[in-house]
């Protein structure tokens, strides 16, 4: 990924979209789909949804039954994945693969009143599609220490700008997965709702 200087203003208040300076705090849920490469639906009759917020060098994400799937708390450096409720944290010291080849390409698209940006990340058999919205970005540097494969290269790649819709493209599985944003809400999250225990709001 190409790596790009990262903003660093706070967004203060709650329902305050996140301009250019601002950094974005606040929940975004997600809708999710799966299919076979003939557009068969798999897995689930009903697109699943996801919740995932993010604050500052935190970030959550939930599950379509509201349950912690993630946890990232950046002061500690600990993210956390669960089993049945059950946290785990993940050490940092596993190898990685090769990075992903990444190209930014010229198409956009609109979603949620959102202009987003593409790029695209080619790795073995699997391709994804990922549209970003240069409105709602968080700190590069934050997140720099972040043991979430991916995560912190994603965030250089598109200067911290989040996404808002991801294809990702199977072919030795033989499937196509969908997440798209449906709803973006800016609200000001304290410490307290980034612990192993903390509710979806």
């Amino acid at each position: 990924m190409t790596k790009l200087p990262s903003l660093c203003a706070l967004l203060l208040l709650a329902g305050t979209p996140a301009g250019p300076g601002a950094e974005f705090s606040g929940c975004i849920l997600y809708e999710n789909e799966y299919q076979t490469l003939a557009g068969e639906t798999l897995y689930f009759a009903v697109k699943p949804k996801s919740w995932f917020y993010i604050q500052g060098n935190n970030f959550k994400l939930y599950d379509r039954n509201k349950q912690l799937n993630e946890l990232y708390i950046g002061d500690a450096n600990a993210l956390y994945t669960f089993a049945k409720g059950q946290p785990r944290l993940l050490s940092d010291t596993a190898r990685r693969p090769a990075p992903p080849v990444l190209t930014c390409l010229p198409t956009t698209a609109t979603i949620l009143g959102y202009r987003c940006h593409l790029l695209r990340l080619a790795e073995g058999r699997v391709s994804t599609l990922v549209f970003y919205a240069p409105e709602l970005r968080v700190s590069v540097a934050a997140f720099s220490r972040c043991p979430s494969y991916g995560w912190y290269q994603l965030l250089q790649a598109t200067d911290g700008a989040l996404p808002l819709r991801t294809i990702t493209v199977d072919t030795q599985h033989d499937v196509t997965a969908t997440s798209e944003a449906i709803a973006v809400t800016p609200m000001v999250l304290p410490a307290t709702n980034f612990t192993t225990t903390a509710p979806a709001r």
